[in-house]
């Protein structure tokens, strides 16, 4: 068991309930819907302010939440575009094999069943 002083100080910088990560997010969540709000939105007033606080919200609300989870979405949205700006045309077939093992049939072709056997009921398993 560890002292909970180590434990402590090795735990990520907080303040208050958030890390200086979450922090940053609300700020910028909170900047993007005070410039929405303000001067880009040209919808009704209770548009505006329902479209600012979710929009803006959403990303924050989503990475609080994933915070217990072993899951990151930092790590997600770059593999997603990674993912997205890979190029995605393939040739018809197989294609050769880049990792892993290639089977070869070291058997003789004259001892594997033919199709004339295996019509006549000949089971293909004893040969």
């Amino acid at each position: 068991m560890r002292h909970p002083t180590y434990k402590h100080l090795e735990a990520r910088l907080r303040l208050g309930a958030f890390t200086l990560g979450q922090w940053t997010q609300i700020t910028a969540a909170a900047s993007a819907a005070t410039l929405f709000g303000g001067y880009v939105s040209p919808l009704p007033t209770q548009a505006t302010i329902f479209i600012s606080i979710v929009g803006a919200g959403l990303p924050v609300a989503i990475t609080y939440g994933a915070m217990g989870l072993e899951f990151s979405v930092a790590q997600f949205s770059r593999a997603a575009w990674r993912y997205w700006r890979s190029p995605h045309r393939y040739l018809p077939g197989p294609g050769q094999p880049t990792s892993g093992y290639l089977v070869l049939n070291d058997r003789p072709t004259e001892l594997a069943p033919t199709l004339d056997t295996a019509a006549k009921g000949a089971p293909l398993w004893d040969v």
